[in-house]
């Protein structure tokens, strides 16, 4: 009897030793399947792996009570080898769009806002000038992005001192879609749900920010503000430091844009403060007052189109990997970071570095931690057609609409397995014909006219021609007048007037050439100032008017007679050059400067 009791105990105790660290033993494996104690020479493997387009990189692998692996790599300044530890600091990009989602749920928690309420109840009257649909924008739109605004250049307007209600009351942004039926991501809608908590809280964003967010949190190395300077240690550090484009290699100098609307994207922090803030949206009870705020904050607001997947959860985007993670991806002037949880397993991981639009570490290191990136399935590659797509984060009016039938905004999609609307992340077809779209996290894609594409292609090829035309005209006059002034040569018999408007137009011609090559190049170099500044489009304004007097000017002047076929021809089609260069400008809003 004693032994068989012995026996039995033995047997308990065993099996309550035994059982427990089989289940610590499934603990211990992240979603990819590696092993937690393996995780950091994965990372650093990867990261050798890539060191030739690293500059520097920071990165955590936490879950909701400490840290699973922390590391620094690289260089903040490669060129005077100053390397990448604890004090780097790195800019947030857009995931400071999160402080914006959790001030909103906080405020929702307290009752003091109606998520599915029309905005322009928390608005001052008439605040909102460019709504074209009955159906009302709600808080809800605000976080999914389906509000139905095109991208504005208020994203990329550097600091004038201006509050946030002052820079959103002016040149807001078309609404092109009805609430609730396009993905557009849209830093204006992250902007006015800030401005709205503004008007609720009674507080400057920054302000409540740090009250609410990030002094609970023990966030003292963290700067908000459109200058940073509310906390100076972190803004002296942050220029002291170099970043670097996608290839880790060609430096972008400090790289400082001040961004008024800084709730959109302007956060700049440790990578101890970045996994503080990421590390309490892994808990119930760090940011909210009840955990069913947490739970609310984290249920679909809207899905892929005709599944049950979830594709934003108020304001979080989720990401498909080996499970399903919330989070957001942020990229500023020179710096990229993203922020991922995996709620299920309650794991997270946050990336920081400073490259330009990096996509190594932010998209694909990832997959060590969460398993590899969902793909596309081979039904949306057979429902897929073939046609000119537009993402749907584009300009829509304005000086900038000039960009929407490039390729930066619009492309011509073949069906094919290296489909890029389709292969590069995880994505959903839906609709078909001209209504066809492709739905990704961040946004989408909408099928555009074959007619739409032709009309706008015809008005930039005639603007080339004239501008050529106009450019050649100016060196062929201007090689003949030379070479008669030299050589003393007869001048040409055409009249003295016809000759200065000759020159006139041509020089307007190259004018418009070189200005808009400024724009370019400004764009290429990640120069945010000048693209988005008045000037260019002041000088679209003038040019434009100069080369309309110049169309009509031969019709209306008596110079023109006695010319012979060939300069009356000529005469024709330097009035049609012009023409040409003043139809585009405005049709595509190029002298609206006042826009801008």
């Amino acid at each position: 009897m004693k032994k068989s009791f012995i026996l039995t105990l033995l047997t308990i105790i065993t099996l309550g030793l035994f059982r427990p660290v089989t289940a610590l033993a499934e603990e211990q494996k992240l979603p990819s399947g590696t092993d937690l104690s393996q995780i950091g020479q994965k990372i650093q493997d990867f990261v050798k792996e890539h060191e030739k387009t690293t500059a520097g990189m920071a990165t955590t692998v936490f879950d909701k009570d400490g840290t699973i692996y922390k590391g620094n790599f690289g260089y903040m300044n490669k060129e005077k080898k100053v390397k990448t530890d604890d004090s780097s600091v790195f800019e947030w990009g857009s995931v400071t769009k999160l402080t914006v989602w959790v001030s909103v749920m906080q405020l929702w928690e307290e009752g003091k806002i109606d998520l599915d309420e029309d905005i322009r109840t928390y608005l001052p009257e008439g605040f909102m000038k460019t709504l074209r649909y009955d159906k009302p924008v709600t808080m809800t739109d605000l976080m999914n992005h389906q509000a139905g605004f095109g991208e504005s250049t208020h994203a990329y307007k550097e600091d004038k001192g201006l509050s946030i209600e002052e820079i959103l009351a002016v040149n807001q942004p078309e609404q092109s879609y009805e609430p609730g039926t396009m993905t557009a991501y849209s830093n204006f809608s992250a902007s006015l749900a800030a401005y709205i908590v503004e008007r609720i809280s009674g507080q400057d964003f920054s302000a409540y920010v740090h009250e609410h967010i990030f002094q609970p949190l023990g966030m003292k190395d963290t700067a908000l503000s459109a200058d940073f300077k509310e906390n100076p240690k972190i803004y002296q550090k942050r220029m002291e430091q170099i970043s670097y484009r996608a290839d880790g290699q060609t430096s972008m100098g400090t790289s400082y844009f001040h961004l008024g609307l800084y709730p959109a994207g302007n956060a700049v922090s440790t990578l101890a403060d970045f996994q503080k803030f990421a590390q309490a949206l892994l808990k119930k009870e760090k940011l909210f007052q009840h955990a069913e705020t947490w739970t609310t904050l984290y249920t679909a607001t809207s899905n892929y189109p005709g599944t049950d997947m979830p594709l934003n959860m108020h304001g979080f985007w989720t990401r498909e990997y080996g499970t399903t993670l919330v989070g957001h991806g942020g990229n500023s002037t020179g710096y990229s970071s993203y922020i991922l949880l995996d709620l299920k397993n309650g794991i997270g991981m946050t990336v920081m570095t400073n490259q330009d639009h990096e996509l190594v570490y932010n998209y694909e290191m990832p997959a060590l931690v969460f398993g590899p990136k969902k793909k596309t399935d081979s039904a949306t590659f057979d429902k897929f057609q073939s046609g000119n797509y537009r993402s749907a984060r584009y300009f829509a009016s304005g000086p900038m609409s000039i960009s929407r039938s490039l390729f930066l905004y619009t492309r011509f999609v073949k069906k094919s397995e290296d489909n890029p609307l389709l292969s590069q992340d995880f994505s959903v077809v839906s609709g078909s014909g001209d209504k066809a779209k492709v739905t990704a996290s961040y946004g989408g894609y909408f099928r555009v006219k074959d007619s739409e594409i032709l009309v706008d292609w015809a008005m930039l090829i005639s603007a080339a021609v004239g501008i050529v035309f106009g450019i050649i005209l100016f060196l062929v006059r201007g090689g003949l007048d030379l070479f008669r002034l030299v050589f003393k040569k007869v001048q040409p018999k055409t009249p003295k007037k016809l000759r200065i408007w000759t020159y006139l137009t041509s020089l307007a011609a190259v004018g418009v050439a070189l200005n808009f090559y400024g724009l370019v190049a400004a764009f290429l170099a990640s120069n945010r100032s000048y693209p988005y500044s008045i000037w260019p489009y002041i000088v679209f304004a003038v040019l434009g008017l100069i080369l309309a007097g110049c169309a009509i000017y031969p019709f209306l002047s008596k110079a023109r007679k006695g010319l012979g076929k060939g300069r009356l021809l000529l005469t024709i089609m330097t009035s049609l050059s012009a023409l040409a260069i003043v139809v585009n400008i405005l049709y595509w809003s190029l002298y609206q400067w006042w826009a801008m």
